[in-house]
């Protein structure tokens, strides 16, 4: 399946099959070529992202996936939508908050999930007098919480920064259940694999999950913990050939972890596992 390369692909994919063509020959011992990206062809079929052709005969060619990992499902749905809704109390506050110090609201996962269009404009409107008042009691490292319709909302008193003070910006929460969340993310983005690689596996390719974790929540011994159900651990088994971790900042791949090696799972993952870049070009930690 030759395929002309595509420009088209997002920045990450394009990061994250640089890094791929390089990493993959430390674990088959083989050099590769991109073939393009079959998803952006026409086709009926389910596609993956990625094409890579051995240079010599002797190896089979590789299909990948890429995926992005949230620390939960929504995740960054919830980072936008939280930067929006701070963003226009923010606006509503000028002028009223102590201008010699600024302040954070924390607004807590399941809040920003279950507002709407109308319920964020009273959720404003409920909570901009607290900020105000809590705000002229509120000195450097306190903080004051307060129930809205049965959510904590707390509000932070941030430091002093000649840039920042008057302001109220926010962090995200993170959800009480946030452990089972980060698996469940993890098996989501998994399964976004198995939907595309029946059709390889059939045609003799080897096949590479690539996740890039956005947020640091998912670890190696979370894929242990899904193989060890039989249902998942067959498809995973008899699918994905190879797990590779892409931590990412800013749409760059910074360092990878093998998770999975053919039937090998590691947890963690050992040394001449992990890959960084040192200088122009990817290569073990060992």
């Amino acid at each position: 399946m030759a395929l002309k390369g595509s420009n088209i692909k997002r920045l990450n994919e394009s990061n994250a099959i640089a890094a791929l063509l390089e990493v993959m020959p430390f674990l088959t011992g083989c050099r590769y070529l991109n073939q393009g990206s079959p998803d952006e062809a026409s086709s009926s079929d389910k596609e993956v992202d990625f094409i890579m052709t051995p240079e010599t005969a002797a190896a089979p060619p590789v299909a990948i996936e890429h995926t992005k990992v949230e620390a939960f499902r929504g995740q960054l749905e919830y980072v936008n939508r939280s930067y929006d809704i701070v963003k226009q109390l923010d606006s509503r506050c000028r002028s009223l908050l102590p201008a010699d110090r600024y302040f954070i609201l924390v607004p807590p996962h399941a809040l920003i999930k279950s507002l709407r269009k109308k319920s964020i404009g009273d959720f404003l409107e409920f909570i901009k007098p607290w900020v105000v008042d809590a705000a002229a009691r509120l000195a450097i490292d306190e903080y004051e919480t307060i129930d809205f319709k049965g959510y904590s909302v707390m509000l932070m008193c941030g430091g002093s920064h000649p840039e920042a003070n008057g302001t109220v910006g926010r962090i995200p929460g993170s959800p009480e259940d946030h452990l089972d969340l980060a698996k469940e993310s993890l098996w989501h983005a998994i399964l976004h694999g198995l939907a595309k690689f029946p059709k390889y596996k059939a045609e003799g390719y080897d096949t590479v999950l690539s996740l890039e974790d956005i947020s640091g929540a998912v670890h190696s011994s979370m894929l242990l913990d899904l193989h060890k159900d039989e249902d998942k651990k067959h498809l995973i088994d008899a699918m994905v050939d190879f797990i590779i971790v892409f931590a990412a900042n800013e749409e760059r791949m910074i360092v990878g972890s093998v998770w999975k090696e053919r039937h090998q799972y590691f947890s963690p993952s050992p040394f001449n596992r992990r890959f960084q870049k040192f200088g122009a070009a990817w290569a073990p930690m060992e």
